[in-house]
Order: structure tokens, then sequence, then C-alpha cells
């Protein structure tokens, strides 16, 4: 595995931060929000709940606003993914992330799995949408039919995971990703927490890195 030499400063524009812990209050993601500014993310994912206020910190910044779908197990229905979608869009977010039925996924119904990521691209109407597989609970070879549905249903990026649960991504899981998908930007979450972990992640083939923690990550 290449492990680039990058410093922090080479990671700007490269940083989502995550602002999505159950614990996450308007205090947070306001502060998360400056934090986001001074480190020039390129984003930060926030929940349904905090994208208005959001948006307001960052209305005079380069900084993106997300939000997510279906989080954090992708278990609802795709009539509630489709009005999450549409309401997260209607509250002003930028990018959609949009979290894979697992459980649809594992039991081979992949035509739920597909269906779901058809409709929420249909909603977004040209929004970004990045669709995470949490492939720290997935099989090779489920990480590889989970990746080609997503491509097929006209992803536009492809997440390794939501960082909710904390499971510790290898990079080899970005490469996975990166050669089934090679035309699809690959984006890393997974207890990437320090720039080592982000240097490796992006020699395995990332393209953006997600974390919880950008001051441990740009000031290691």
């Amino acid at each position: 595995m290449n492990v680039i030499a990058w410093t922090p400063l080479d990671l700007v524009r490269k940083l989502d931060y995550l602002l999505l812990a159950p614990q996450i209050s308007r205090q947070d993601v306001e502060a998360g929000c400056e934090l986001a500014v001074k480190s020039d993310c390129f984003a930060v994912v926030v929940k349904p709940h905090y994208i208005e206020p959001a948006r307001k910190l960052l209305k005079e910044t380069r900084v993106k606003v997300n939000s997510v779908v279906g989080f954090p197990h992708g278990g609802i229905s795709t009539a509630a993914k489709m009005y999450e979608a549409q309401d997260i869009l209607q509250r002003g977010a930028d990018e959609i992330e949009l979290v894979i039925n697992i459980g649809a996924l594992r039991d081979h119904d992949d035509l739920v799995v597909k269906n779901d990521i058809v409709t929420v691209i249909k909603v977004a109407r040209g929004h970004f949408v990045t669709v995470i597989l949490e492939t720290a609970l997935l099989t090779e070879e489920e990480i590889i039919r989970a990746c080609k549905l997503a491509e097929q249903a006209g992803a536009s990026a492809l997440k390794t995971a939501t960082d909710f649960d904390r499971h510790v991504v290898p990079p080899r899981d970005v490469g996975l990703l990166h050669a089934v998908c090679p035309g699809l930007p690959i984006f890393a979450a997974g207890e990437v927490t320090t720039l080592h972990r982000a240097r490796e992640m992006l020699g395995a083939g990332a393209t953006r890195i997600a974390t919880r923690e950008i001051e441990s990550v740009v000031r290691d």
C-alpha cells in the first residue's frame, strides 16, 4: 500500500467534518462549523435538524453542508428514504449521504438495495448522492455487490462507513471500492482520526476523508 507523505496542508478541501453523534447539540454544530472553516474542510455533515443553522453559519464560506438519509443503519423503507431526501434538500443540504439497506444486501434482496438508491437519486434532481456501504459489516462479496448496485443505480460516490458505530475500516476496503468502481470517487470513513490514517486512506485511493476528529487529523 502506498502511504502518501502529505502534510495537513495537503488535506485542504479533502476533509468532511462529521457532526452526527447522538449527543451533538446546536452549540456543537456552531463550534464544528467554525472549526470546519478554520480547517478549510470540503463539508460538514450534519443531522437534518441542524441543516438550517449550519447553512446560516457557513453561507459566506465555501464549506458545503451535507446531510444523511437512512442514517445510521439504512433499515428504513424506500418511501421513508424518499421523504428524508426531499426533506433535507428542502432544508438546504448541498449533498446527500445515503446509507444502504445493509440487511437487504445480506439477504441478497438486491432489488430493494438498488431501488432505494435509484429513488433517492431521482429525488435529488442532480444533487450529489454518496452511497454509504458500512464495509466493516460486510463480506468481500457483499462489498463488491453493493458497489456494483450503487454504480448501476447512478451513485455519485461511494463511502466506506457512517462512522456511527466506530468500526475501524482498513485501507484495503478503500482499495477494493476503487478497484470495483474506478470511475467513482471513494470517500473514506471509519475511525480515520489521525493524519497517518488519512494518508493510508488517500494512498489506497480515497478522494475525500470523513472524520469526526478534524483537529487530530490536521494537527497531528
